[in-house]
């Protein structure tokens, strides 16, 4: 069965990084990758369960307009369901960065593991 994971970053300093990155584009003509790193807690969730994790990640925003995620980070097993068995490998589909309430990239890969380690890569 494909599981999907969704993600939820809950970080609002990315609003303000994001409007930096693209202002800073913007004055170089384009022609440069904005990158925003930033960290806090995330969600991921599936059909077993759901993970609060706290998380490290990183946002390319290319110069054409592509936007690759990188997100890792360990879960907050107190705040969680209990953690899978195996590993999740076959996480893909969900939203994954979304502002404004529109979803600007989604999960393309991922793994969540039996020790608590999640990591998803995300684009538009």
């Amino acid at each position: 069965m494909l599981r999907r994971l969704i993600l939820l970053a809950a970080v609002l300093s990315v609003v303000g990084a994001l409007a930096m990155v693209l202002g800073a584009q913007a004055r170089a003509g384009g022609n440069g990758a904005g990158v925003v790193r930033e960290g806090g807690d995330c969600l991921a969730a599936d059909d077993t369960g759901s993970w609060l994790f706290s998380c490290n990640f990183q946002i390319v925003f290319g110069p054409s307009g592509s936007i690759t995620q990188y997100i890792a980070g360990s879960v907050i097993p107190e705040e969680s369901s209990p953690l899978p068995s195996k590993a999740i490998t076959d996480v893909t589909g969900g939203p994954c960065l979304v502002l404004g309430g529109e979803v600007l990239s989604t999960v393309v890969a991922g793994v969540v593991t039996p020790s608590g380690h999640v990591q998803l890569i995300c684009k538009n």
